[in-house]
């Protein structure tokens, strides 16, 4: 299951899934794969699965979500999960697909808008 921290804006959300749908267009490309979300169970704080949705979508994938009550998905596809969580005065995000996992750091910028950090740091499946 995923999990988004409270204090992940819809701002904040916007630019987290932007970079996700751009970098999961070389591991899993769009027209090609359906991606299947895992999203956190609390719901009510939960500003990324909302921008993820339409991002992915307006990419080209097709998009399911897993079902809150059995735990399984409502399709065939590439299970994601993702974890957005604070580090120092930034977030940190990490990604979990197909036994990979990819992390990527956003510091805040003056005007509290999160930026992008260093690339992507990728580790384990077939890359």
């Amino acid at each position: 299951m995923s999990y988004v921290e409270p204090t992940v804006t819809a701002s904040d959300a916007q630019t987290l899934a932007g970079d996700t749908v751009a970098y999961l267009a070389d591991p899993l490309p769009p027209a090609r794969t359906t991606i299947v979300l895992d999203p956190p169970a609390a719901k009510d704080h939960d500003a990324l699965t909302a921008a993820m949705l339409p991002a992915l979508r307006a990419r080209g994938y097709g998009v399911t979500l897993v079902d809150p009550q059995t735990g399984k998905a409502g399709g065939a596809g590439v299970p994601l999960r993702y974890i957005a969580s604070p580090l120092d005065s930034g977030v940190l995000l990490r990604l979990q697909y197909q036994g990979t996992e990819a992390s990527r750091y956003y510091p805040r910028g003056s005007n509290g808008q999160l930026l992008p950090g260093a690339p992507f740091t990728v580790r384990g499946g077939a890359q």
